[in-house]
């Protein structure tokens, strides 16, 4: 069991990483053939600076959508925390900032649960209307797997934390280790190796993303009020 663990393990994060590169390639190519020069450094401070906004406050989702903004928004901020918090599984020695953390990504992983919830019923309520797609559905789903199994072990079935993390570790190092003897932990760690390969690559590529539409808006803006 442990050795399987460890080779869907690397075939997943092989998987992940070679997915990863071929979006990045597709972006980089775009990029540079639809190449657009904003016109002066104040303008480049304004899109710096909306595009911060968008990136942290999901300021256009909170136009069309405040229901799903909240969930959204909740969401992707606990995820973050939550993400924050199990890098202790993987440093070694853990950093000052990662320990400081644990209590905030605690409380973020109830909010995780809670939003992944929030969000699976709101997007199904509004899936005819708005068109969401399944797979979108299905990474809620899992997220709230992940989030709520792990609610489980930190108030009810406390795995030994000291083999987890030398379980992780030795994923890391390819030393395998045996996995925690405990269901709730593999039902976590499985359901994260499901999502990985379904996340949507928007997750990484947001900043990129969202500073190049904030440029376009700009610019387009720009030559609309051009005075002639």
């Amino acid at each position: 069991m442990d050795m399987l663990l460890l080779v869907v393990s690397y075939l997943v994060y092989a998987l992940f990483c070679a997915r990863l590169a071929f979006h990045a390639l597709v972006w980089l190519r775009a990029e540079n053939q639809l190449k657009v020069h904003t016109r002066t450094s104040a303008d480049s401070l304004r899109i710096i600076a909306i595009t911060v906004i968008d990136l942290i406050f999901f300021r256009k989702l909170f136009i069309s959508s405040k229901m799903v903004w909240l969930g959204s928004w909740v969401f992707h901020i606990s995820f973050f925390f939550v993400f924050l918090r199990h890098l202790r599984f993987f440093l070694e020695p853990v950093p000052g900032i990662v320990t400081l953390l644990q209590p905030v990504g605690k409380i973020a992983g109830y909010l995780l649960a809670a939003s992944a919830a929030y969000l699976f019923v709101i997007r199904t309520a509004q899936g005819i209307r708005h068109y969401v797609s399944r797979s979108n559905l299905f990474i809620i789903a899992l997220v709230f797997v992940i989030s709520a199994s792990g609610v489980l072990m930190n108030g009810f079935f406390s795995p030994d934390l000291v083999v987890i993390k030398e379980f992780m570790l030795g994923i890391l190092t390819a030393n395998p280790a045996d996995a925690p003897e405990n269901i709730i932990f593999l039902v976590h760690f499985l359901a994260f190796l499901v999502l990985i390969p379904f996340l949507p690559f928007h997750v990484f590529t947001a900043p990129a993303i969202t500073f190049e539409s904030v440029r376009r808006e700009e610019n387009l803006f720009l030559v609309m009020h051009d005075k002639k």
